[in-house]
């Protein structure tokens, strides 16, 4: 299905009766990055999973970078709320799709029911910190990840931009080449959608006091074995968010086991959506 949204149609499929969830995808993705969990939330839960704007198979509207931040985004989220008339609604996020989510909920509260944030990259936390250590995390994503990816971009080389990007945040090399061949098909039809993203930036507004207004139930989640740079974040928010609790997902990295161990990640979450049902 498709729905118009801010001049744009957003693809969607829906599933499922029952409170409303939303499934927000991160970077290199689209709605179907979240196979095996429609399925078994939608037998509790009326559950969305869209694809956010320039994300496949969505028409490609307007400038890649200037008109895909994360303010873009998250008005996106909003007005599909509205429009499908969901709120006040529980949102699942997933690394660029968490942060999504949590700016949404932190401009529109009244919208939001939960918050599900998995390894949300939220880079004014490091960018604004006074502590060595995070102005170094931050460092290795723009100078390991963010600035090779870049610069293959802009030789139109997308899949040495994608195995850049993808082994630096999965924290492991050749990460991309373990990564099954229909999975590796989904991320390079939304190879643009990265370099969007990533040139596009983070909006320095938001600060550890806007996090600290966010009093929506939270539930962040990590994995075990993801880069130290997305623990930090959870940790920052864990200890400057009001009402949050976390949830480690074991042996897994940036991808939380949302395909290779979803029985641990639905569960955890499942468990926390039932508590604010």
């Amino acid at each position: 299905m498709n729905i118009q949204i801010q001049g744009r149609q957003l693809h969607y499929i829906e599933q499922g009766k029952g409170q409303p969830v939303i499934f927000i995808h991160g970077g290199i993705n689209d709605y179907r990055s979240w196979q095996f969990q429609i399925g078994p939330f939608s037998k509790k839960y009326r559950v969305i999973s869209y694809s956010r704007r320039f994300a496949y198979p969505n028409r490609q509207l307007g400038n890649v970078v200037k008109d895909n931040t994360i303010g873009d985004n998250a008005d996106d989220l909003a007005e599909l709320i509205r429009k499908l008339e969901l709120a006040p609604v529980h949102l699942v996020g997933h690394s660029y799709g968490a942060f999504t989510a949590l700016y949404c909920a932190y401009r529109n509260p009244e919208l939001v029911k939960t918050l599900v944030l998995g390894e949300p990259p939220v880079l004014p936390f490091l960018a604004k910190s006074h502590l060595e250590d995070d102005l170094e995390l931050l460092s290795w994503f723009r100078d390991d990840a963010q600035r090779p990816a870049m610069e293959a971009f802009e030789r139109e080389d997308d899949e040495k931009a994608i195995r850049a990007f993808v082994d630096e945040v999965m924290g492991k090399k050749n990460a991309f080449d373990q990564i099954p061949e229909r999975a590796r098909m989904l991320i390079m039809d939304n190879a643009k959608t990265l370099q969007g993203e990533l040139e596009s930036g983070m909006p320095t507004s938001f600060t550890i006091e806007d996090a600290k207004q966010v009093s929506i139930p939270t539930l962040l989640v990590v994995g075990e074995l993801s880069p130290r740079f997305f623990h930090r974040i959870i940790e920052i928010l864990s200890d400057n968010m009001p009402n949050t609790e976390q949830a480690t997902i074991p042996g897994v990295t940036h991808d939380l086991g949302r395909a290779t161990k979803p029985d641990i990640l639905n569960a955890k979450v499942m468990e926390f959506l039932g508590k604010h049902a």
